[in-house]
């Protein structure tokens, strides 16, 4: 079993386009009052903190696929000539696979339906387990030395390794160094906006586990995940030589 674990943390600064694991993706189908798919659909997407607007065309089985999304707020919009468009505000988190369906109505394009308020999506295309930690308990929560990686405390199943891979125990610690229902830190991988992020260090030479540890000030929100893990993030669950 891949027990190994992943954090997924993204910076308020702008990630390479390649980086794709710690993007969402949304999918879906449009369909009519009567159930029956709406081919060739417009949907719409626009990120609320940032304007980006893109739009996708509906396959003949009324299905659309959007993929490499920025986490936050985005209004998705679905319509088709004859019918209603409709709008929906969503909240997705960082590496989410959401999905989200629409029902149209028959009318006229300057008609729209919008749905007020935020709707959270659930991980319905993806058994992945994770926790998301957000900019709220980012910036809120005390953090004894600004260290982020001790809010991974906050995730069921994580605990703190106060021991070396080689020898012993150590006063000083080795940050970002922690367990997931046992399994030894070393088969933990840390990407940081999507690039890899670990150490090649066993025990506290280096102190930490990640190669860059960014500012708590510059971290928008990570996601730990915990189990299952998707092939996608690489790096399997493996004993690594110094």
């Amino acid at each position: 079993m891949n027990r190994c674990l992943v954090v997924l943390l993204v910076c308020l600064v702008a990630a390479d386009a390649r980086a794709q694991v710690d993007r969402a993706t949304l999918s879906g189908v449009v369909r009519d009052v009567s159930s029956g798919v709406i081919p060739k659909a417009r949907v719409s997407l626009t990120h609320l903190a940032t304007g980006v607007t893109f739009t996708l065309v509906a396959t003949a089985e009324g299905s659309y696929l959007a993929t490499n999304l920025a986490s936050g707020e985005w209004v998705v919009e679905a319509d088709a000539s004859g019918f209603q468009r409709v709008a929906q505000t969503v909240r997705l988190d960082v590496g989410q696979r959401a999905r989200l369906d629409f029902t149209l109505n028959v009318g006229t394009v300057e008609q729209t339906v919008k749905v007020e308020g935020v709707r959270p999506l659930l991980n319905t295309e993806s058994a992945v387990l994770g926790t998301v930690v957000d900019q709220t308990s980012i910036a809120k929560l005390p953090l004894a030395i600004r260290n982020w990686d001790d809010l991974l405390a906050l995730v069921a199943g994580v605990q703190g390794d106060r021991y070396t891979e080689e020898s012993g125990g150590t006063a000083t610690g080795r940050t970002g160094g922690v367990n997931v229902h046992g399994i030894r830190s070393l088969q933990n991988n840390f990407l940081l906006d999507g690039v890899d992020n670990n150490t090649i260090s066993e025990n506290v030479q280096e102190l930490s586990t990640q190669v860059s540890r960014p500012s708590i000030d510059a971290i928008n929100e990570f996601k730990v995940v915990t189990n299952p893990y998707s092939a996608e993030y690489g790096r399997p669950p493996v004993r690594r030589s110094a």
